[in-house]
């Protein structure tokens, strides 16, 4: 196969003595010069097509890295939505256990409540027994420290007269 454009082929197929025949010099020149600009116009268009497919390259290369980093975006969110979403949950055990364990405390307070209320109903009569007990204790126990208070003082009064103490 012939890597050559159609234009070369068809210059190599006149052959350059052919065209010196036919042609007088000026056309000659002519020909020379319009074949050096087509190598020009050649060689110029294999830079264009080079520098289009580096571009092209460059191109592909690109969105290459922009698929990568909007996929990498994409997982980060997606693991961040999956993250929120799992502390959603706990979140949401965690708040049915403590509004049940709220409701049993309530219950357990209600309960404690109305045997507070048996047991105040119940106790008036003990504690009036208990409070006449006590304030009868306290009684004797003035009386009991007013006497010993009288025994502590007779014995200086007696040492202090010279008497002997019993």
């Amino acid at each position: 196969m012939d890597t050559q454009p159609p234009f070369e082929q068809n210059l190599e197929k006149t052959s350059p003595n052919r065209v010196n025949e036919n042609l007088p010099g000026a056309l000659q020149e002519q020909h020379l010069n319009l074949k050096l600009e087509v190598e020009q116009l050649y060689g110029k268009v294999d830079r264009l097509r080079g520098l289009f497919q580096t571009l092209v390259s460059g191109l592909i290369i690109a969105i290459i890295i922009a698929i990568g980093i909007s996929g990498w975006f994409a997982y980060r969110l997606l693991v961040q939505e999956q993250v929120a979403q799992r502390e959603a949950e706990q979140a949401a055990a965690t708040e049915a256990e403590i509004l049940e364990r709220v409701e049993q405390l309530a219950e357990q307070l209600q309960r404690q409540e109305e045997q507070l209320q048996r047991l105040s109903q119940q106790i008036p009569e003990e504690l009036k027994t208990l409070t006449d007990s006590v304030q009868a204790n306290q009684r004797q126990l003035e009386r009991l420290r007013d006497r010993l208070k009288i025994i502590e003082t007779e014995p200086t009064s007696q040492t202090d007269a010279g008497l002997p103490t019993p």
